[in-house]
């Protein structure tokens, strides 16, 4: 009986623990989501003030905002976030011999569809870049290049800058044309930029 009652105890306390720990997480996580909340308001800000919707800015698509003025990238952080979370949490009810358990195999389930879901939401910065006639687009891995001095490259340009169905599209053999959109880059510089060897577009 007093060896059941203090393996009790030792259980409680180790619940105790584990309770403590998850509150601490999870006042970390809300304090991370600040930071990054305030981080991206002064790094909008900063932009916004030096007018830095230049051509060739780095990560252009990482660094644009949607059009309602959301950031795509706060979304793949919080479940990045949530999921670290989760995952010591796991940890904590495999140290207690608890994974087994429900709520040890729902918290495993948890961090695996929460880095999956982080996964697939990150933005994958997108560069481009328009040297001596030739546009070179980065794409995680991937790089592409149009050689727009070349006649048999064609350059197609649906819509007009400012506009939200801007886009230039370049079409490829046997594939889908690339598109580039407002997204990736500032309509009018990019126009500009071609425009130098194909004055026709």
């Amino acid at each position: 009986m007093t060896s059941l009652r203090a393996e009790r105890d030792a259980l409680a306390r180790r619940c105790a623990d584990a309770e403590a720990e998850v509150r601490r997480l999870g006042d970390e996580l809300t304090s991370a989501r600040a930071q990054i909340a305030a981080q991206i308001a002064a790094q909008v800000a900063a932009e916004s003030e030096a007018g830095s919707l230049s051509l060739f800015d780095g990560d252009a698509a990482g660094d644009r905002l949607t059009g309602d003025g959301s950031d795509p990238r706060v979304l793949s952080l919080i479940l990045g976030a949530t999921a670290v979370v989760a995952g010591m949490v796991t940890l904590l009810a495999m140290l207690n011999g608890k994974l087994g358990s429900i709520f040890g195999l729902a918290m495993l389930a948890l961090t695996v569809g929460l880095a999956w879901g982080a996964a697939r939401t990150r933005i994958v910065p997108i560069e481009v870049e328009v040297v001596r006639g030739v546009v070179y687009v980065k794409h995680g891995e991937s790089t592409h290049r149009f050689d727009v001095k070349k006649p048999d490259t064609q350059v197609l340009v649906f819509g007009r800058p400012g506009e939200s169905d801007w886009a230039v599209h370049f079409p490829r053999r046997g594939m889908d044309p690339f598109v580039i959109d407002a997204s990736m880059v500032d309509p009018q510089g990019f126009l500009r930029e071609l425009r130098e060897y194909r004055p026709e577009i």
